[in-house]
C-alpha cells in the first residue's frame, strides 16, 4: 500500500506531467504569483508554496529564484520567506495608467465626435505600435471601421506624426533612422523635407494632419497625449472623411480634447509647445 506522502508525490508527478497546451514552468511560475495574491499573510516559505502549488521544492526553488532575479518575488533570507517584488508595482501601475487613460479619455472622444462627426480614437505606444484602447463613433452614416485593439505602425500617418515631434531627441533620432517608415502610408512615399516641415509644424501647433495619404479619401487629425513628467504616452485621433477646409478646425478640437486628458493624467505641459528641433 503506498504511503500518504506517496500519493502526495504521485499527485504532484502527475500534476507537473500532464499532458496539457501550457507551460510548464511559466504554469508554476503564474500560479505561484497567483498564490500570492491570495495568501492573506503575504509571505509563505519554499515548503508552503510548493503543497499548496503541488509542485516539487527543487522545480519551485529554481522558478522563485528565477522571478527573484526579475524582481517580481523577493526572499528573506533571515527569516527564508518569499514575497511579491517591486516588479509587480511597476506591472501594475502600467496597467493602471492604461486603464486610467481610457476612462479619463472616453467623455473627451464622446465631445469629440458629435462635434466633428468624426471617429475618435485614444490609443497607446506599445514598443513599435500604436494601439487604439478606446473609441466613439460620430454618429454619421459613413462609420470608419477601426476597432479596439487595433494596432498600427508607430509611423503611420497623422498618429505618427504627433507621436514623433514630441519624443525627446534621441528618441525621435532612432526611429527616423529605421528602414521603413510609414508617415504617407507605403514606405517608398517617405519624403523627408516633408516630414522635417510637417514635425515642426505638429510641434509649434500640437496637431498633425493627415489627408489621404494613408488610405485615399480618408483624413485624421491626431494630438499627443502626455502624462507625469510630460511623457509622450499616446494619442488622440479624429477620423473622417472631412474636408480640407474644415481639417484646421478639427485639428484645433483634437488638440484640445488631447491637452484635456494629458492634464488629467497630470502633463504640466508647459514647455512643450515652444522650440522644435527635428533631428530628420
Amino acid at each position: 500500500m503506498p504511503t500518504s506522502k506517496e500519493k502526495t508525490g504521485a499527485t504532484r508527478q502527475s500534476r507537473d506531467h500532464a499532458p496539457s497546451p501550457l507551460v510548464p514552468a511559466v504554469d508554476h511560475a503564474a500560479r505561484i504569483l497567483l498564490y500570492f495574491s491570495k495568501n492573506n499573510r503575504g509571505q509563505a516559505n519554499l515548503t508552503e508554496i510548493c503543497q499548496a502549488l503541488g509542485i516539487y521544492k527543487s522545480r519551485g526553488h529554481a522558478i522563485l529564484k528565477t522571478l527573484a532575479a526579475y524582481g517580481f518575488i523577493e526572499r528573506n533570507d533571515a527569516t527564508k520567506h518569499y514575497s511579491l517584488g517591486p516588479a509587480v508595482l511597476t506591472l501594475s501601475r502600467s496597467l493602471l495608467q492604461h486603464l486610467d487613460l481610457r476612462a479619463i479619455a472616453l467623455p473627451h472622444l464622446e465631445t469629440l465626435a458629435r462635434e466633428t462627426g468624426c471617429t475618435a480614437l485614444v490609443g497607446i505606444v506599445s514598443e513599435e505600435h500604436f494601439i487604439v484602447i478606446a473609441k466613439r463613433d460620430g454618429g454619421t452614416p459613413l462609420g470608419i471601421t477601426i476597432e479596439v485593439g487595433h494596432q498600427f505602425p508607430l509611423t503611420a500617418g497623422a498618429h505618427g506624426k504627433a507621436l514623433v515631434a514630441f519624443l525627446p531627441e534621441g528618441e525621435r533620432a532612432k526611429i527616423l533612422k529605421r528602414k521603413s517608415l510609414y508617415f504617407y502610408g507605403n514606405p517608398e512615399n517617405y519624403q523627408k523635407s516633408r516630414l522635417t516641415k510637417e514635425l515642426g509644424t505638429c510641434r509649434s501647433q500640437g496637431y498633425a494632419l493627415d489627408m489621404g495619404d494613408l488610405q485615399p479619401g480618408i483624413h485624421a487629425a491626431a494630438a499627443p497625449v502626455f502624462t507625469v513628467g510630460d511623457r509622450v504616452t499616446g494619442a488622440v485621433i479624429a477620423v473622417g472623411t472631412f474636408p480640407q477646409k474644415t481639417a484646421l478646425s478639427i485639428g484645433e478640437k483634437v488638440h484640445e480634447a488631447a491637452r484635456a486628458i494629458s492634464q488629467a493624467m497630470g502633463a504640466a505641459m508647459s514647455e512643450l509647445f515652444k522650440s522644435f528641433s527635428p533631428g530628420v
